[in-house]
């Protein structure tokens, strides 16, 4: 759990609209004008659609990884002035209008996901705002769910980020357009350091998902030549740009969370959404495909400037048809799909024990992830993990370490080896282990569930859950066992989390809130 920030969430109760900063310049401002435009847009898009019209650019089976009648879980689509792009946004937001019809479901509420262009921060920032205005009308904020979020790590209030940023606020008219006044959770994405951090947001978004939202991704895509200070090309720059913008795309429908930012890395390629489509990949199910709807150029707008360009995507992701969502699903259980063998305990014990003496004699510690990705195991996919460790002795045994992440932030065995070396080394309350404690050294791992928030903390159940603790911006934490083993009732539990998190010992009475989840342990034979 250590090594998450969690900063500052001040919030104002006054009722506030954001205003539209960009109508009038980036898009007209004229309720009439804009609303025209709009249907000029998607009319085309429709059109081209229903004839299954492939772009020119993408004909590379790309088209078809997300059929259309297909369950629809995102969109990506891009966010320079309309009359750069808004024909091709219009493609992402006509497949979803095609989708409503075809099924005959209604999206009840949108997550919103784009970069920041005008202030630097880590993490993810929210909006104190109750609205968001367009020229059409005005979307309402779901305050509640945002009320939730700002609990997390990573996550803060930063209402003026919100008002100066447009990246959000160029997809506010085409959903208003589309989808009405519907329910919106505006989130702007900042710096995310690593995977780590790129999953623990997502994971904290997907919670909140049910089965009637979608999420929408603002972004563009390659931004090339000597106005943006990226120059990686020196002849044929359109060609070379949509291979860059198709290389992104591939590691995008592939899934690879780890493929695409080593992409960015090697390349420098100036994607100014690059984390909210970082997210984006790791809120789909395996199973989920992506199709390019429209690629362009703001070349295709200003053919003059041949040195500059910026390239927009439409984009369209879900699952085949007839395959259920994977939002909305009960948190507290998981399919027996997602549950260990013993064959799997076996071998994250083995994993423990190797990396731990690997540590004490000061050796390197390997991982043999790309096996377990090559057989598509549990154990190559993202959940919590703690490592206890227990040093054995005549009496019994007694407490050696313990270390781990209550969020699913790396794949289950590069966890576990994490977690154990640092349960036997960086375990604050203990000297780092060496050699010769290895021959007593007992190891136990516990695989968590996904946190699911309870409205109250009588739904606890002592023995079964571990439980979460926050308030006032101070978090704490307890695995299943920990109430039983020292005989604690739910309320001397609940105290000593409050005492745990830096809070008085009645804290928990009044104004916190609780994740529960449920472990499953597992240990080395004696």
């Amino acid at each position: 759990m250590s090594g998450f920030r969690f900063f500052g969430k001040k919030k104002s109760t006054q009722a506030r609209t954001r205003e539209a900063k960009f109508a009038g310049s980036w898009y007209e401002a004229d309720s009439g004008k804009l609303n025209d435009q709009l249907d000029e847009y998607l009319q085309i898009a429709k059109g081209k659609l229903s004839r299954k019209t492939a772009d020119s650019q993408f004909q590379d089976n790309l088209l078809d990884q997300f059929p259309v009648g297909g369950n629809l879980l995102c969109a990506v689509s891009p966010h320079a002035g309309f009359m750069f792009s808004g024909q091709t946004a219009s493609f992402s937001f006509a497949m979803a209008a095609k989708e409503i019809e075809t099924r005959k479901t209604k999206v009840n509420r949108i997550f919103l996901l784009g970069p920041s262009h005008y202030v630097g921060f880590e993490g993810a920032a929210l909006s104190e705002d109750m609205h968001f205005q367009t020229p059409l009308g005005d979307l309402p904020v779901d305050r509640q769910t945002v009320e939730e979020l700002v609990d997390f790590p990573l996550f803060r209030y930063m209402t003026d980020a919100h008002r100066k940023e447009h990246s959000l606020e160029m997809q506010l008219p085409l959903i208003y357009k589309v989808f009405g006044a519907i329910k919106i959770v505006p989130i702007i994405i900042g710096t995310l350091e690593n995977e780590m951090e790129v999953r623990l947001v997502a994971g904290e978004i997907k919670r909140f998902l049910r089965d009637d939202d979608i999420v929408i991704v603002s972004t563009d895509f390659c931004h090339v030549g000597p106005r943006y200070q990226y120059q990686p090309f020196k002849s044929d720059i359109r060609n070379k740009v949509y291979e860059m913008d198709k290389e992104a795309f591939i590691h995008l429908n592939a899934r690879s969370l780890e493929d695409l930012m080593a992409f960015k890395a090697r390349t420098g390629a100036t994607i100014c959404g690059f984390s909210p489509l970082c997210v984006m990949l790791s809120l789909l199910p395996n199973n989920a495909g992506a199709s390019v709807l429209k690629y362009a150029s703001s070349q295709d707008s200003i053919v003059e400037d041949d040195e500059n360009s910026v390239s927009y995507m439409s984009i369209v992701c879900g699952v085949p048809r007839g395959t259920e969502k994977p939002w909305g699903s009960d948190a507290s259980t998981l399919p027996e799909s997602q549950q260990l063998t013993e064959e799997d305990r076996a071998n994250l014990l083995t994993m423990a024990r190797s990396a731990i003496t690997s540590a004490c004699e000061n050796k390197s510690v390997l991982t043999p992830i790309e096996e377990f990705k090559t057989r598509k195991s549990i154990l190559a996919e993202p959940r919590g993990v703690f490592v206890t460790l227990f040093k054995r002795n005549p009496s019994g045994r007694e407490l050696r370490g313990c270390i781990g992440h209550i969020w699913p932030v790396r794949p289950l065995a590069e966890a576990v080896v994490e977690n154990a070396v640092g349960a036997a080394m960086r375990d604050y309350r203990f000297a780092p282990m060496e050699n010769n404690e290895l021959e007593s050294l007992q190891i136990e791992i516990s695989v968590l569930t996904p946190l699911r928030r309870v409205s109250s903390y009588n739904e606890i159940v002592i023995g079964r859950d571990g439980i979460v603790f926050y308030k006032n911006n101070s978090q704490a934490v307890f695995l299943p066992h920990v109430a039983e083993q020292y005989g604690w009732t739910l309320e001397q539990t609940l105290a000593q989390l409050a005492l745990k998190a830096g809070l008085s010992e009645g804290a928990w009475k009044d104004g916190a809130k609780f994740d529960i989840f449920q472990a499953e342990s597992f240990e080395e034979d004696e």
